[in-house]
């Protein structure tokens, strides 16, 4: 996720689990957040008479005090059955003032478009991700539960890393639930989960696996979708098989900025400056 200051995180934060927060101020905060990301009009430019849909709950509650106090929850935006568009909504403390950002990635395989109250606010013109064939992975189960249970231990042979501009390098942890499971509608893919890489309880990388078919028979397929605007790699195997390189000029953008919109990763102010309540 994107921080709004240089990375500092303690080497006791990397091995955390998610904490959770006060049940009232949590489940007040990602309501608030669900409601301003329903706010999003979104369509595929290959389905432009169906909006995606916003999944009902959060897919993940985070927060990051590491860093700048930040507070977010990520949701999951889906066309019959398949996820299009992963983003964040979250607020970072800066002095004695809040500030709202969203952070979007595209999961789709062509470009979309997203309207935010009324006004184009991002509009990818290219693939959001592009799967590869998991070399050496088994044929994908044909019972739903074991299917789950190589994805699971697929996602586990993969690895993630992100290098700051010191050139300090953090490993990432891999969540050991997916933020989502999936089996599409159209059953061109039998079966998809996102998995997500951490740095503490933030999701800064996102792993998509999809039993895709090749020559009409079932394959294990991976794409990486960036949560960072700093650099991010991965390896399957100790094989490097993803990067990603630093952003520039992407902290203090504001909606509707033309840079990064057309982009398949951008992030951007909602509101600046917030008073922190008293």
């Amino acid at each position: 996720m994107l921080a709004a200051l240089a990375l500092a995180v303690s080497s006791t934060l990397l091995g955390q689990q998610a904490q959770p927060a006060a049940p009232a101020r949590s489940a007040k905060a990602v309501e608030a957040f669900r409601a301003e990301a329903a706010e999003y009009v979104v369509h595929l430019a290959s389905r432009p008479r169906d909006k995606l849909v916003l999944e009902k709950e959060a897919a993940l509650r985070w927060d990051n005090p590491a860093r700048t106090g930040e507070d977010g929850a990520l949701f999951i935006w889906t066309l019959g059955g398949r996820p299009e568009m992963i983003g964040t909504i979250f607020t970072y403390r800066y002095k004695d003032t809040l500030s709202r950002k969203h952070e979007f990635h595209s999961l789709a395989t062509g470009p979309l478009t997203a309207e935010f109250r009324g006004k184009q606010a991002w509009a990818p013109t290219k693939a959001g991700v592009v799967f590869q064939p998991v070399k050496g992975a088994p044929p994908p189960a044909e019972n739903a539960r074991q299917r789950l249970s190589q994805m699971k231990t697929l996602a586990r042979d993969f690895a993630v890393s992100m290098t700051d501009a010191e050139g300090q390098q953090y490993q990432l942890r891999l969540l050991s639930q997916p933020l989502l499971r999936y089996e599409p509608e159209d059953k061109q893919i039998q079966d998809g989960a996102l998995f997500a890489f951490s740095l503490g309880t933030d999701p800064e990388a996102i792993l998509l696996l999809e039993s895709r078919p090749v020559k009409d028979a079932p394959v294990w397929h991976y794409a990486f979708a960036r949560f960072h605007y700093i650099e991010l790699k991965a390896a399957y195997q100790g094989r490097d098989v993803w990067r990603v390189p630093a952003l520039a000029d992407i902290l203090n953008l504001d909606v509707g900025q033309a840079p990064y919109q057309d982009s398949v990763y951008t992030t951007y102010h909602v509101e600046r400056n917030i008073p922190l309540p008293e």
